[in-house]
């Protein structure tokens, strides 16, 4: 291959080189700062999009229509043979805010309530607002002390640990949590989601029983959160729960704010996420399980694990009203 030359390359080159050096004279300060103009505007725009995913809730994409349908279908039918109305069983589920949560179940199969950090509920602030919800509510609790026999601080304690006294109700619809574990029958259909520990052959049989006893038991609390919705004239669909379903200020599974729920005000409604009825309700399930005025502390941890199975819960709960108690005398 021939490569052709300019008879006047070194005269070219040379030109070249000047005319190089006089375009950077002229031009390379105003490109710098340019330059540095344009990187600046794009670190700014980093930062807005970064801001923009610590600022705003992340949303997962909503499950299609024919998803919702063939993974609520098979729970519908249920539903209806147990004796729900067809009509209303199916509106409900028909509606856009019914949406099947994947994530439930793993959450409910790996959950552990011994790492849970109960120490929190002995720092001086949660105590400080405990004591100002006791004085505030003296009144009401006094009573409904009278009435079942449950100390008021024994109250108060239960529902700083259960909801931080009402701050925190739940993230989601306990219709959502309840119906997304009770439709999670088949392991493939949440596999995505779950400890990859749990998986493992050795594991997997164990991890499947376990999950048909999650979802029958979670089909049962889904029927009663509909009784209790319907007794109370609710929409179901607004009523929120904890990460597994639990309702009210008390946190009661729907079973439970059947069977001890109180209506304290006489309002003809059983409202667990009013003080009345979540308090009467609370002490009215704490008498029911053998609460007494002459229990020793360990008489009383085991009542206690009645409401919440958790040697740590337990303790927390008669450590912050031993807390209380102490700083009602010396006050």
């Amino acid at each position: 291959m021939t490569i052709l030359k300019n008879k006047n390359t070194g005269d070219n080159s040379l030109k070249m080189t000047q005319r190089i050096k006089h375009y950077r004279l002229k031009h390379g300060k105003s490109r710098s700062i340019r330059m540095a103009g344009w990187a600046k505007s794009i670190t700014v725009l980093l930062i807005i999009f970064v801001l923009s995913f610590l600022i705003c809730p992340v949303s997962y994409p909503a499950a299609s229509k024919s998803t919702n349908a063939s993974v609520w279908e098979p729970l519908i039918e249920q539903l209806i043979r147990d004796g729900g109305d067809e009509k209303t069983i199916r509106g409900i589920f028909a509606r856009p805010e019914v949406q099947f949560n994947p994530r439930v179940m793993p959450r409910k199969l790996s959950h552990k309530e011994s790492k849970l950090d109960y120490s929190k509920f002995l720092r001086p602030e949660r105590l400080s607002r405990a004591g100002l919800f006791l004085d505030t509510h003296k009144e009401l609790l006094i009573r409904i002390e009278d009435e079942y026999g449950i100390p008021k601080e024994i109250k108060v304690a239960i529902l700083l640990v259960e909801t931080d006294l009402g701050r925190y109700l739940g993230p989601d619809r306990a219709f959502n949590i309840l119906a997304s574990m009770a439709a999670a029958t088949d392991i493939d259909r949440i596999k995505p989601w779950l400890n990859p520990e749990l998986l493992k052959p050795a594991e997997r049989n164990q991890v499947e029983k376990k999950l048909r006893d999650k979802s029958r038991w979670a089909y049962k609390e889904l029927k009663a959160l509909l009784v209790y919705a319907e007794q109370n004239k609710t929409d179901p669909l607004e009523i929120r729960g904890s990460i597994f379903g639990a309702i009210g200020l008390c946190q009661f599974m729907p079973s439970n704010a059947l069977r001890f729920g109180i209506d304290h005000d006489h309002d003809g409604k059983i409202n667990l996420f009013l003080k009345p009825d979540a308090l009467a309700s609370m002490a009215n399930y704490l008498r029911n399980y053998g609460w007494k005025d002459d229990l020793s502390r360990k008489e009383q941890e085991a009542v206690i694990l009645k409401y919440n199975y958790s040697r740590p819960y337990a303790k927390a709960v008669l450590d912050v009203a031993e807390r209380l108690s102490e700083n009602s005398k010396n006050k």
